[in-house]
């Protein structure tokens, strides 16, 4: 599997990264991202933030999906959620 991680970091996925170097490469980036006088430079980093939330928050619904395998049946009220429950 090393080589195909190279491969796919190297075609830009965060896949490979580990949660430690995912996080501290998104606090360098925002860091950057703060520190940018250049609007368009600030766009691109603003977007390059986004795709690292999004595969932490990927990684972060993973981990609780294999956490909690059958989650609970959604309750319902009798009369609707918008209505109080003292009848």
């Amino acid at each position: 599997m090393g080589i195909f991680n190279s491969i796919a970091r190297g075609l830009g996925s965060l896949r490979p990264l580990s949660d430690a170097e995912l996080a501290d490469e998104r606090e360098a980036l925002r860091e950057r991202y703060v520190s940018a006088g250049d609007v368009n430079e600030a766009d691109k980093l603003y977007d390059e933030l986004h795709r690292y939330d999004a595969e932490m928050t990927r990684r972060a619904n993973e981990a609780y999906a294999r956490e909690n395998p059958e989650p609970p049946e959604p309750r319902h009220r009798e009369h609707g959620w918008y209505l109080p429950n003292d009848d």
